[in-house]
């Protein structure tokens, strides 16, 4: 079932039913202590945040690829990172990895970019694919300390 869905300065055609289907898939996911972290404070995004999200069937607890560095604010994590789904761009710019910082939209603490790069689209993901790139200052959620 294709929608058009409005998030910024983008309106895509998205293909819910099929985006849906493949994230109730059983997905591995990361299990080291950074990914964690990032899938238990998923569970309490701002709702402006998740519902991005749940406009395009993301399960946000299930990344495609996840980076995490130091942030500059205490006892947040700076994660970079990107989901796909399945749809295309009627308008908009796509980022590019040279244009995120200008070609994105800021929500709470969350940058979101739409690209057509597909480094790291899950085998088998339905066509066409989309990449939902972010960048995030993620809080500590976990009892368990990365520095320990």
């Amino acid at each position: 079932m294709l929608q058009k869905i409005k998030i910024g300065n983008w309106l895509l055609e998205v293909d819910i039913h099929k985006t849906r289907e493949f994230y109730n898939k059983d997905i591995t996911v990361c299990n080291c202590l950074y990914c964690k972290n990032y899938v238990e404070a998923c569970k309490h995004l701002n709702t402006s945040v998740s519902d991005i999200f749940n406009k395009l069937e993301i399960n946000s607890a299930i990344p495609a690829h996840l980076s995490e560095f130091p942030s500059e604010e205490d006892n947040t994590r700076l994660y970079l990172g990107e989901y796909y789904f399945v749809g295309r761009v009627l308008e908009g710019e796509l980022c590019t990895f040279n244009n995120f910082n200008d070609n994105n939209i800021e929500i709470v603490n969350f940058k979101v970019g739409f690209s057509k790069d597909l480094d790291f689209v899950p085998q088998g993901f339905p066509t066409p694919a989309l990449k939902l790139s972010f960048e995030a200052d993620i809080p500590w959620v976990l009892n368990e300390n990365p520095e320990d």
